[in-house]
């Protein structure tokens, strides 16, 4: 009898962390992304400013808790190597081996255009003739997002403060000196950065079970397989689609139908969300129990 109980709690203990095991993996599969050396023309730009630019990058990926950055010491060694031709959309060739080597499955290219401060000085003043002089900065950049597996530049945007490039501000909130001017501009396009990372690197997760239906038995309530780990919070909406291949031109390409939507209404922990259906109710449940590849992705 002891020896059946210990058997048993071998056993229970192996499932216990054979489970342990596919939950850290799960919180684990994560994206690879190497964040490349910044580039800039002398005088365009410091490179104090352009290290605080690329960092502000870096940190729009770091917080969404759903990459793997490449180590910045590993990525420095590429800069050598890297030799992005601005008219065209492919990186040579042994970037993209030693970016496979990493571990990236993205590599994100960087050019910073212009990061000056332009000196402004008011009218003297009427009653003391004083002049006030405060600083207003040019700051603009472009981000690349380059694919490893391919070796194509897949997007390309210019960054700028709101409002264009030149970012200043009221009489008395100004910046008074250059390098306040270029810290308010970097902390001012943290926004847009945050904006193209959620919009080129969207995360998705796996329906795992209907957990309720209405009175016509279309899908309300369903529990996606994401949680804090990939930075989700209750009120979030995310869409539903459904992913099939279609052969095109003797080619095999992935098509993403969306076919509902959903809100976060609890964050289990980090690996689980229990979501409340807003629309599609009845394809998500007739598409999940024909047991369809449904992906829930993040919205822009």
């Amino acid at each position: 009898m002891a020896t059946t109980q210990k058997k048993m709690k071998k056993i229970f203990l192996s499932a216990a962390l054979l489970i342990g095991i596919n939950f850290a993996s799960m919180s684990q599969d994560k994206t690879g992304v190497g964040i490349m050396s910044f580039t800039y023309v002398q005088g365009a730009a410091s490179f104090q400013d352009v290290n605080s630019i690329q960092e502000t990058v870096s940190n729009a990926f770091v917080k969404t808790k759903r990459f793997n950055i490449v180590d910045r010491s590993k990525m420095d060694a590429l800069k050598q190597e890297k030799d992005l031709q601005k008219s065209e959309d492919f990186i040579d060739g042994t970037v993209i081996a030693q970016g496979v080597s990493l571990g990236a499955n993205y590599l994100i290219s960087g050019h910073v255009i212009s990061a000056l401060a332009e000196r402004m000085e008011t009218a003297p003043s009427s009653t003391t003739g004083q002049v006030t002089i405060t600083y207003k900065a040019k700051l603009s950049i472009s981000l690349k997002v380059i694919d490893v597996a391919t070796g194509q530049v897949i997007t390309s945007e210019t960054i700028e403060p709101k409002g264009g490039s030149m970012l200043g501000g009221m009489m008395g909130t100004a910046p008074s000196s250059p390098q306040a001017a270029i810290s308010k501009a970097i902390k001012g396009i943290e926004d847009k950065i945050d904006d193209f990372v959620s919009k080129n690197f969207p995360a998705s997760f796996p329906i795992v079970e209907i957990q309720e239906k209405d009175s016509k038995g279309n899908a309300s309530k369903v529990l996606i397989a994401g949680g804090s780990a990939f930075n989700l919070k209750k009120g979030d909406r995310l869409k539903v689609v459904e992913v099939s291949i279609m052969e095109v031109g003797g080619k095999k390409l992935e098509r993403k139908k969306e076919i509902g939507e959903l809100k976060i209404s609890k964050v289990e922990d980090e690996n689980f969300s229990s979501c409340s259906v807003s629309s599609g109710g009845i394809d998500i449940n007739s598409k999940f129990e024909a047991k369809a590849k449904l992906l829930v992705i993040t919205k822009d």
